[in-house]
């Protein structure tokens, strides 16, 4: 009979907001959100070059299958940019969430998963509750399990 066994648990990472803290997240949404943009740009691009493409193939007995493509290209790319535009306003929305945010406060960053081991006897929902780890400019400043 095993006595005992290893689980996982989640441990969450719990920032202190600091103008550092907000100056590297800041600077990594201005990152993600500049190709977002960079993406959507060159989808344009791409569309043109294509249609292009496509209209120089073009004879006039494939004048509308040539014309039904091009209109399938640009109704794909139309799609894949509001997606991705979608996507870099959700980033937009997380920087302003970042900018309000008061100095001293405390987020979740993430969740991490940590092994824990369980024996016979044990109240294992006590065992497997989640830790909590909290940092603050990179430092962790408490550890709570």
């Amino acid at each position: 009979m095993v006595e005992a066994i290893q689980l996982l648990r989640h441990v969450n990472v719990k920032v202190i907001v600091t103008e550092n803290f907000k100056n590297q997240v800041s600077n990594d949404l201005n990152r993600q959100i500049q190709q977002y943009e960079t993406v959507i740009q060159q989808i344009d691009f791409e569309v043109r070059r294509i249609s292009t493409e496509i209209e120089k193939k073009a004879t006039p007995a494939t004048a509308l299958e040539s014309k039904s493509q091009i209109d399938n290209v640009k109704a794909q790319a139309v799609a894949e940019k509001q997606r991705l535009t979608q996507m870099r306003d959700e980033l937009l929305n997380r920087k302003q969430v970042l900018f309000e945010m008061p100095i001293g406060s405390v987020v979740t960053q993430f969740t991490v998963e940590s092994p824990v081991q369980v024996r016979l006897g044990d109240d294992l929902y006590q065992r497997l509750e989640s830790g909590e780890i909290l940092v603050k400019d990179n430092i962790i400043q408490e550890i709570k399990f």
